[in-house]
């Protein structure tokens, strides 16, 4: 039955039909499903791309699955990964640094998160405590310093544009305060002083 269902996988697909895994999968009894998802995956790490025609390749570029991986896979990493990847440590690794530093026990994937997010330029660094570059220093064997913080925004306007300027101030100032930040968003997020 496996060979029978990975057969016409590859037929479709050589054929340019883009045909869905999933699909194929189900085609077989659920104890199986694993043994073809791995020669699924076996051949497609040394499948030909088919010839699409135009409209498959604009399909295929739209694809939000496709433009997602992409995105991840191009995501601009920044200093720390580098730094983390020089001292040998994976990101679990750092991260229970972090939490057993802090005494922070049960918080490993919370941190891990952030640390994440940071390695890929998805937090301000100015927000940093400077507890934690001092951990994060000694853990990755480089002085870390804070960022400077971002410039303050200024608002100057005549007329409608100061009215309008005032209303998004009116605005952001109803908004519901965000939650209150436990011990591990203090040090990513906090500021140097948290």
């Amino acid at each position: 039955m496996i060979d029978h269902v990975l057969s016409e996988y590859v037929d479709a697909w050589n054929a340019g039909r883009r045909p869905e895994v999933e699909a194929y999968l189900e085609r077989v009894p659920e104890p199986e499903r694993e043994q073809l998802a791995a020669r699924l995956d076996a051949w497609l790490t040394v499948a030909p791309t088919p010839a699409y025609p135009e409209p498959a390749r604009r399909a295929i570029r739209a694809d939000p699955r496709l433009r997602a991986a992409l995105a991840a896979a191009h995501a601009p990493a920044g200093p720390l990964l580098a730094l983390r990847r020089r001292a040998g440590l994976r990101l679990e690794e750092l991260a229970a640094r972090v939490v057993a530093a802090f005494g922070l026990a049960g918080e490993e994937s919370r941190a891990a998160a952030y640390l994440e997010r940071l390695e890929h330029g998805e937090l301000d660094e100015s927000r940093l405590s400077r507890r934690l570059l001092d951990v994060l220093s000694t853990a990755l064997g480089a002085e870390l310093r804070p960022a400077p913080p971002a410039p303050a925004m200024l608002f100057r306007g005549e007329g409608e544009a100061l009215a309008a300027e005032l209303e998004a101030l009116s605005r952001a100032a109803l908004e519901p305060a965000p939650p209150p930040m436990d011990a591990l968003d203090r040090l990513f997020l906090g500021g140097p002083e948290g």
